[in-house]
């Protein structure tokens, strides 16, 4: 049952609480509490129900059970009981604590991620540098544009490929992310054998198509039995590194693979690669999935909303066939430098950052826990927060803020707009790490962002550009889509992503004959 506004009692200033040693509403006259439909075990029950059994998203559990409608009647937050744990929900973009305070919801991060940035404490001394690694090439405006070039040439040269018949648009949409990732110099440099030929494989298929999702089930939905198949990943990053030797070991020095063995301290030689040990190899695993899989979802929600909202795709298919040249099948020579990450926002990158928004790429809802007491504050008061407190963030609720997005609901570049604070906003700007208001690349709401995504601009740019690629010279039609959120994935999918068919755009003209940049500098 939730405790209404109307029996909140106006706190005392700075007012600390302790925890009872009893479940209950723990901090009576200051945050709002749910107490769930089991007097001894919370929520616990029937959230694991809901999720892992049925398969429903976390955040719908959440608007079910009401706790959803009890942090929006109380300032966006309320606690409950999951089993004897205390959580905090939160439904707004708002800081609530510090990283220093916080540490994986589960043991277990490190034995599905190795040693992955995401998986160390926040004091840890490698973490810094692991971050840098990513982040000097993907999350650097300059290096994000200089790639631009071979983003379109590979995006043209695969979509020439797919055309003609249709296709289901999640295989479409990853197929088409992963191979260019695989190709465009300096990033993954997997030109061997590209990532689609893994996807597609019987032995690597399921898992690494599926890397993210078995790992938020284990966190998100707090079920541990997932971790089952996760294994399959070290065998799969060795293939692939043996694979494509060759290739990496002539990437440019911006490549994500080379420059963890040189963090490792470690010559790149075939005998390095057959002596990794597994959480080095699920460290490589997960960056390497992350780079094409939370982007490839990303692209499947923009074009999802693109194509079910008239009024954006007539924008999106003019911008972008004057992009192309292709204006009113004048088949034109191109002649407008694309947008970039350092420009004002187009009409695309409007329509990808508001996909971010409303689809996503990380799981509805995922928490943290916390190592020490911390101070919370709420509404003019404070209260004393224990250690192993869940910090939970409902980021499809808080990514529907009302008091933050005119139609919360609705697929609508205008939204992006309102967050736009002046006429020198650009897509990093508004990726910045001091930027709360979509939050689809953090974790949790933590102080200063410091684990927000270190490739997101690289993600949004490269969906901006295969968008504009794709409708400047195809016309798209999609069929049998169903943008509800799917149940049985932790991840953000549709529950029927349908299919995707493209046909070249009369007097569209060849494509662009755009040279690949040979060693791009971060």
């Amino acid at each position: 049952m939730s405790v209404s506004a109307d029996r909140l009692s106006a706190p005392r200033q700075g007012r600390n609480v302790d925890l009872p040693q009893a479940p209950g509403a723990p901090f009576l006259g200051i945050v709002a509490h749910h107490d769930g439909p089991s007097r001894l075990h919370g929520h616990a029950p029937a959230f694991h129900e809901a999720t892992v059994v049925r398969g429903e998203p976390a955040s719908h559990y959440f608007r079910a059970s009401g706790i959803s409608a009890c942090a929006e009647e109380n300032g966006g937050l309320c606690t409950f009981w999951m089993g004897r744990k205390l959580a905090v929900y939160q439904i707004t973009n708002e800081p609530l604590v510090g990283d220093d305070v916080l540490a994986p919801s589960t043991d277990a991060n490190r034995e599905l991620f190795g040693d992955f940035m995401g998986s160390l404490p926040h004091d840890h001394p490698d973490r810094p540098r692991k971050r840098a690694v990513v982040e000097r090439s993907l999350g650097n405006a300059k290096f994000v544009e200089r790639l631009e070039p071979a983003v379109r040439r590979y995006t043209v040269d695969y979509l020439g490929r797919a055309a003609g018949q249709p296709v289901p648009l999640d295989d479409f949409t990853l197929s088409l992310t992963a191979y260019v990732d695989s190709m465009i110099p300096g990033v993954l440099d997997l030109t061997q054998r590209p990532l689609p030929e893994y996807l597609d494989s019987a032995e690597y298929g399921r898992v690494v198509r599926g890397f993210f999702d078995l790992a938020s089930d284990v966190i998100s939905n707090d079920n541990p039995a997932a971790m089952r198949e996760f294994d399959v990943i070290v065998p799969f990053v060795r293939d692939l590194l043996t694979d494509n030797f060759d290739a990496l070991a002539d990437a440019p020095r911006s490549n994500m693979i080379r420059r963890h063995f040189a963090l490792w301290e470690l010559p790149f030689t075939q005998r390095s690669v057959a002596a990794l040990d597994a959480a080095r190899i699920k460290e490589l695993g997960t960056v390497i999935v992350a780079t094409y899989d939370t982007t490839a979802l990303s692209l499947m929600w923009a074009i999802g909303y693109v194509e079910v909202t008239p009024q954006v795709k007539d924008a999106v298919v003019a911008e972008a066939r004057r992009d192309t040249g292709t204006a009113a099948g004048t088949g034109c020579p191109y002649t407008d430098p694309p947008p970039h990450a350092s420009a004002t926002p187009s009409v695309i990158d409007l329509a990808v950052l508001e996909a971010v928004r409303l689809g996503g790429s990380n799981p509805s809802a995922l928490w943290r826990r916390t190592t020490e007491p911390f101070t919370l504050r709420h509404r003019g008061a404070s209260v004393t927060l224990p250690p192993g407190t869940m910090m939970w963030l409902d980021r499809r609720q808080a990514n529907r803020d009302p008091a933050i997005f005119p139609e919360p609901r609705s697929f609508a570049p205008a939204n992006i707009k309102a967050i736009v604070r002046s006429d020198r906003e650009t897509v990093s700007s508004l990726l910045s790490r001091g930027r709360y208001e979509i939050n689809s690349f953090s974790m949790v709401n933590a102080d200063r962002n410091p684990r927000k995504c270190p490739g997101r601009l690289f993600s949004v740019r490269m969906q901006s550009v295969v968008l504009a690629e794709l409708y400047g010279r195809y016309a798209v039609a999609t069929q049998g889509t169903d943008l509800q959120l799917k149940h049985h994935a932790s991840m953000p999918r549709p529950a029927r992503p349908g299919s995707i068919t493209i046909r070249p755009e009369p007097g569209s003209g060849s494509p662009r004959d755009t040279p690949t940049p040979r060693e791009p500098t971060p």
